[in-house]
């Protein structure tokens, strides 16, 4: 036989509960809810004869929760914010807005002209751009996609690879007819223009030599930037050789600003990868972003794997 359930309590009394639980106060709980303090009262009297129990200890003008009331409190917050998360996803299943977050270079140089290709498609889509060298986690920020770097370990979040990290030296066609570089040992030699913070596990000139295999010499010239768009304008300028990363600079190399000296790459087993909230309803516009950028990667991907040297 079927055990019938158990009626719940009236969602009156339940609402008097959580406002007098949360502010410890009759009255203040029933100038929130616009009612009575009798009222309240009456309301949590129904609620403890209901459950069996009570659930504040009442003194002279002050209440606190019993232990059954503190079970019972968070039991109903667990519960008021599965509801809040439940609106927003239906809110934003029929939304128009898409906000995405990113790396400042990222979004510089990868991400933008992904989405300035999506809005040729979908302009009646609006895109948000978050750029921040700060990690952006989708479960607690409002944002409905962020692009992670790193080893696609992490717990709670769907990923999709987007592509691995290439790293590989640039610089102007003057600046390598004027210093024909035959080696990576060469470089040592130029004017290396190095990004003084990043979030890449290989940022630097020094990172870059010891993960490619090669031994500089102590002393080289260089030029120190603090981000990588004036690392490539000092490239493009013939300032000097740069650290490119694959998808950063695909545009630069294919319109001869750049070219690569070399036919030397480093890759650190690191990727770039889109990544959602796991149990996260994407609003038709976003899964029509994330398509975009799944496919904009796979150009990208394409493309790098037909870069050849200057």
């Amino acid at each position: 036989m079927i055990k019938p359930r158990k009626r719940l309590p009236p969602l009156n009394a339940i609402a008097a509960f959580e406002a007098s639980a949360r502010l410890l106060s009759f009255t203040r709980a029933a100038a929130e809810l616009s009612l009575s303090q009798g009222a309240v009262s009456r309301q949590i009297q129904v609620l403890e004869e209901r459950i069996g129990v009570p659930l504040f200890n009442r003194r002279h003008r002050e209440i606190d929760l019993t232990k059954a009331g503190m079970v019972f409190q968070q039991a109903i917050a667990q519960s008021l914010m599965s509801i809040r998360r439940a609106v927003e996803v239906i809110e934003n299943l029929e939304s128009t807005s898409v906000t995405i977050a990113a790396s400042v270079a990222m979004s510089s140089f990868w991400l933008m002209p992904a989405i300035i290709r999506f809005r040729e498609r979908h302009p009646e889509i609006d895109i948000r751009v978050l750029a921040s060298d700060q990690p952006v986690d989708p479960r607690r920020e409002a944002v409905d996609l962020a692009i992670h770097y790193g080893d696609g370990h992490w717990p709670g979040l769907v990923k999709y690879k987007l592509f691995d990290e290439e790293i590989f030296p640039v610089c102007s066609p003057s600046y390598l007819e004027q210093h024909p570089i035959d080696s990576a040992a060469d470089l040592a030699n130029e004017v290396l223009i190095d990004v003084e913070a990043g979030i890449s596990v290989c940022n630097c000139w020094n990172e870059w030599f010891d993960l490619a295999g090669v031994e500089p010499r102590d002393h080289h010239s260089s030029i120190r930037v603090s981000n990588f768009d004036l690392a490539y304008r000092a490239a493009c300028a013939g300032k000097g050789v740069a650290l490119a990363w694959a998808y950063g600079c695909t545009e630069m190399i294919e319109d001869g600003r750049l070219v690569r000296p070399l036919d030397i790459s480093v890759h650190t087993r690191l990727s770039e990868y889109i990544v959602t909230a796991e149990n996260y309803e994407l609003s038709h516009a976003a899964k029509a972003v994330l398509e975009t950028l799944t496919e904009y990667a796979a150009d990208t991907n394409n493309s790098s794997g037909s870069q050849h040297t200057g």
